[in-house]
């Protein structure tokens, strides 16, 4: 749901219907048009991305060529045929604004965005106009409760533009703090952890040459240590990272490699049942530590999430589009709440107990540097991410 609340003790919705005068009538005549326009439904979204592709600026935002733009075409066509059904209640900004949110996830500008929509307004309009011209009053009606419905449709998707622009603010600004003391206290904490790791590894080795077994509860406490320590320097390492900002060192590497060695970086628990699909031959271009960095995350995240509720799987599956490899993981813990859904990738948010904010944050900078995305995807059951990484268009292959 849109966060903002634009007139005081109103929904956004009522506060825009209000506005542009959208009624149940205008709702009812949007119904009775539907068979009207669903003939030409096709031909209206052809046009609408033949005119982005036609634009070099907005034709940028498509890196996944005609698969990327037949999943699009089926997303709009839902879009037009809901736009003209409803029922136009909260439920329905709920899912416009998923859609807007497709738009800014693909970096569409707003500019193409809403010029290709004003194209379509005309077009649905004409059609319209012609289907009902022997009955000139319900037509002029008709054709206004088209226009009013297209300014809220507007109103929502420049409202998940604002959204997308204030959360990225939100996390430059905590990552410029970030920034400012991260290399420094990383670097003071790295050391007294490294003693802490030493002094935990001569311990073991000093029980192991004892005559008589450690006590098993010491043994224990060194366990503990062990991982807190590495829980600590992973984290060290999470913001060394987001203060750097590294590029892309682009290798030409095995898909599959890649996904099984973020699955044993990920150490998941036995309750955890991993499966990988990738075809053994495909081949990308990409920073194979960063990108593996990415997905031992989102794997460790799906293992947690498992973990709360019991035994399940995490599934994932990467396939080639073209130049772009999408990488999809699954899991079938408890999902994650509509609410805060658009939040998961700000610096420092976080819903668990003893998360830091930045595991997510730095999976979205890392390929975003490679001109790709990570993005939450809409899925009936658990949590889906979906990593987007285009091979670099002139990557220097390395040894």
């Amino acid at each position: 749901m849109l966060e903002r609340d634009l007139v005081p003790g109103e929904t956004y919705l009522r506060s825009l219907e209000t506005y542009v005068g959208f009624t149940e009538e205008s709702s009812a005549l949007l119904r009775a048009a539907r068979p009207y326009v669903a003939p030409h439904v096709a031909g209206i979204i052809d046009d609408f991305y033949a005119t982005i592709e036609a634009h070099p600026g907005a034709r940028q935002s498509i890196t996944g060529g005609e698969a990327q733009i037949n999943r699009l075409k089926r997303t709009l066509e839902r879009w037009l045929d809901d736009m003209l059904l409803g029922p136009h209640d909260e439920d329905y900004v709920l899912r416009r604004s998923r859609i807007g949110r497709v738009h800014v996830r693909i970096n569409l500008p707003q500019a193409y965005m809403f010029t290709a929509m004003n194209r379509m307004r005309i077009q649905v309009a004409a059609v319209i106009q012609r289907a009902l011209e022997a009955e000139p009053l319900l037509r002029d009606e008709t054709v206004v409760a088209l226009h009013q419905i297209m300014d809220i449709e507007l109103a929502i998707m420049l409202e998940t533009y604002r959204e997308d622009l204030e959360a990225k603010n939100r996390t430059a600004e905590r990552l410029a703090t970030i920034g400012q003391f991260a290399a420094g206290i990383g670097h003071e904490l790295r050391n007294p952890l490294g003693v802490v790791e030493t002094s935990v590894f001569l311990l073991r080795q000093h029980f192991q040459q004892q005559p008589a077994p450690p006590d098993p509860k010491v043994l224990r406490h060194l366990d503990k240590i062990s991982a807190e320590v590495k829980r600590s320097t992973s984290t060290i390492e999470d913001l060394l990272e987001l203060a750097r900002n590294r590029p892309p060192h682009r290798q030409l590497v095995s898909v599959r490699a890649l996904l099984e060695g973020a699955a044993a970086a990920a150490h998941l628990p036995a309750t955890v049942d991993v499966t990988l699909d990738a075809v053994a031959t495909d081949m990308a271009r990409l920073d194979p530590d960063q990108i593996t960095r990415v997905l031992t995350n989102l794997l460790i995240n799906a293992g947690q999430a498992i973990d709360a509720v019991g035994p399940g799987r995490v599934e994932v599956r990467a396939a080639r589009d073209g130049d772009v490899t999408r990488i999809q993981i699954h899991d079938t813990g408890p999902g994650i709440p509509a609410e805060i859904r658009h939040r998961v990738f700000e610096a420092l948010f976080t819903t668990k107990a003893r998360g830091t904010g930045l595991g997510l944050a730095l999976c979205s900078r890392i390929a975003e540097a490679h001109g790709g995305s990570v993005t939450l995807e809409p899925s009936e059951t658990g949590a889906t991410f979906l990593v987007t990484i285009p091979d670099a268009a002139r990557a220097e292959e390395t040894a």
